[in-house]
């Protein structure tokens, strides 16, 4: 069961910002669904808690990591999981477009990494070529 501070808890909100986009374009495929498990737990979050978090999305609030490599970091993990099911949906872009102004990270360079995603769609990018389009 989650607790009050759980909802202000900065990994938890993350995992629920991930699980919102998952669901953006209307359904949570198994691919995206094995992602962010595998992504929570690398946080320390527990299939049970997220299981929870999902159940209670609303009550959680956006948390802005607090350095730049973070907030980058983040929206790069947001690109990956627009990605796994191999089709960029309009409602995920413009939810990164939020995500990105939320990050306080400049939206032209924004506009410009979702370019360069939507080229590489169905092929790997690295968090280093993200993060120099963003810097």
């Amino acid at each position: 069961m989650l607790n009050f501070s759980d909802y202000f808890d900065e990994k938890k909100c993350y995992a629920a910002s991930l699980i919102k986009l998952a669901q953006a374009d209307g359904e949570l495929l198994t691919s995206e669904n094995m992602w962010l498990n595998f992504v929570t737990i690398s946080l320390g979050i527990s299939p049970q808690e997220l299981k929870e978090i999902n159940e209670n999305l609303e009550k959680f609030s956006f948390q802005t990591p607090k350095t730049e490599r973070e907030r980058f970091f983040m929206f790069f993990r947001m690109v990956q999981l627009m990605k796994v099911d191999l089709k960029i949906d309009e409602k995920e872009l413009k939810l990164c477009k939020d995500l990105g102004a939320r990050l306080y990270i400049n939206t032209n360079k924004v506009d410009k990494a979702l370019e360069f995603v939507k080229e590489h769609e169905r092929s790997l990018i690295k968090f280093e070529d993200v993060e120099a389009i963003l810097k």
